[in-house]
């Protein structure tokens, strides 16, 4: 009877492990996938805070903290303290005393995956990554965020007509005279030719393309000097500039430049490593 009541006690203590294990294992993938923050340990201790300034102020693991993607909306009972309100105008007035508006016009370009962390960056990525390096030197920059996808789908565009997309932008930016329209690109060349070591520091290569079916002496001479001042830092990075028979809507300003970072196999380090560079050349042609 001992041996029969043990077994008995046993089993329901095993029943309820199980239970208790599965429901465990149910909320976690529920939670998981409704967030969607990739499986990383640091988003998971950050979602125990319930206030969404302390989401906002949280230090992530990278600098370009946009690289994850986080649609914050998504989140569920999450306080809106007077401080987030406050953030938002702050970022807003950033924007008014921007001098440099960053766009993709292939918005979905992406470079290769963080296998630690199952994440793949874009230029969308780059782009903000080079607004924070901006800012480190106190020149603020817009970057458009706008989805791509979307407007092609409302206007009714296909992807060969993304640079209609972005002349929308650009015309919409209104009187906004800006210092410096970048048109952040990827090409689609191998590693061996996008990147390059230098003193074991990995560096994704950079090169101007400038369309030549316009008026474009004026940003052929924006590229030569930011060029110049990017091979006067780092003289191993830079591919120089690629002209083409089209416009790419340089006609749109004198200042207006497109510029390709590495290619689909750089990784998140390389590209950034190359837009300190960029950044620092950038501060450096604008006398800041």
């Amino acid at each position: 009877m001992r041996k029969i009541f043990k077994s008995r006690t046993n089993n329901k203590s095993f029943i309820k492990k199980f239970i208790m294990l599965l429901l465990i294992s149910f909320f976690s993938a529920y939670f998981l996938n409704k967030i969607n923050l990739f499986h990383n340990e640091r988003f998971t201790n950050l979602l125990k805070k319930i206030s969404m300034n302390e989401l906002i102020n949280s230090e992530l693991e990278f600098k370009g903290q946009y690289l994850f993607n986080i649609a914050l909306s998504t989140f569920d009972n999450i306080k809106f303290t007077k401080e987030v309100f406050q953030n938002v105008e702050v970022e807003k007035n950033e924007d008014n005393d921007a001098v440099i508006y960053i766009y993709n016009t292939h918005q979905t370009e992406e470079y290769e995956t963080i296998a630690n962390y199952n994440l793949t960056p874009t230029v969308l990525t780059a782009s903000y990554i080079l607004k924070d390096l901006l800012k480190d030197y106190g020149i603020n920059s817009i970057v458009e965020d706008r989805d791509l996808k979307s407007d092609m789908n409302r206007l009714g565009y296909t992807y060969k007509d993304a640079y209609k997309v972005s002349r929308n932008w650009l015309n919409e930016l209104g009187n906004k005279d800006m210092k410096l329209y970048i048109d952040l690109h990827r090409d689609s060349i191998n590693y061996k030719l996008s990147n390059i070591t230098i003193d074991g520091k990995d560096y994704a290569k950079i090169m101007f393309v400038v369309g030549t079916n316009y008026n474009y002496q004026e940003n052929m001479n924006v590229a030569t000097s930011l060029v110049n001042e990017i091979e006067s830092i780092n003289n191993k990075i830079s591919r120089g500039i690629f002209t083409r028979t089209s416009v790419y809507n340089q006609d749109f300003n004198e200042n207006c430049v497109l510029i390709e970072v590495g290619g689909p196999n750089s990784t998140y380090e390389s590209v950034s490593n190359s837009l300190s560079v960029l950044a620092l050349a950038i501060k450096n042609y604008l006398g800041e």
